[in-house]
């Protein structure tokens, strides 16, 4: 199963709270279901590449606490680790270069936390869809970055929604050597790019 990922669940629960609560500390419940997808895409001087992760995720619950006009929501403890060897990218050889550039036997997790997140916008376009700026940090080998993400949510039936996001990062910005292969005759570029794409269930308590 593809991965279940942290961002797009927090940000769901930013915007079910908007739409269908009036309160300022609410607590949830949420699950991701199998469809939801987040795979890295990157590029080698000699062709591109695209990774999955297969982690699970059990139902989980969170606090969360919004601003008085609903558009701005502050997490309290909401993050994910991901574990870096459950990237798949259909090759053994590149699994491995991978997972030795990300320094799994060190670091074994990948941390997403939030922070807080704000609607851009109050009422669905005419698709749909709105528009989401999440702040968040990112922690890998080790190393905490903040970092901003353009989500765009959408109501697909009742308790049900979906989020997809791109975000675009810089492995040296880790501290990460991009990986080579073939005695250094294939070499990753630095800047990869991490996707989402969730459907989550969430259920207020």
């Amino acid at each position: 199963m593809l991965l279940r990922s942290i961002v797009g669940v927090a940000v769901l629960l930013m915007f079910s709270g908007f739409v269908l609560i009036n309160s300022n500390l609410v607590d949830y419940t949420y699950y991701l279901e199998d469809s939801s997808k987040l795979y890295i895409e990157g590029t080698s001087n000699v062709n591109s590449f695209d990774c999955s992760c297969k982690d699970n995720f059990p139902k989980r619950s969170i606090k969360v606490a919004f601003s008085d006009d609903l558009k701005t929501i502050r997490f309290t403890n909401s993050y994910f680790k991901i574990r870096t060897q459950s990237l798949d990218c259909n090759n053994s050889r590149m699994n491995k270069d991978l997972c030795e550039a990300l320094k799994s036997s060190e670091y074994p997790d990948i941390k997403i936390e939030l922070k807080d997140a704000k609607l851009q916008s109050t009422t669905p376009g005419s698709d749909g869809w709105l528009s989401i700026k999440v702040n968040a940090s990112m922690t890998i080998t080790n190393v905490t970055k903040d970092i901003v993400l353009d989500v765009k949510g959408k109501k697909t039936s009742d308790e049900k929604f979906r989020f997809v996001c791109q975000k675009e990062i810089l492995l040296t910005d880790y501290n990460i050597e991009p990986p080579t292969a073939l005695l250094g005759l294939v070499k990753v570029r630095n800047n990869i790019k991490i996707n989402f794409d969730l459907y989550t269930v969430a259920e207020q308590l």
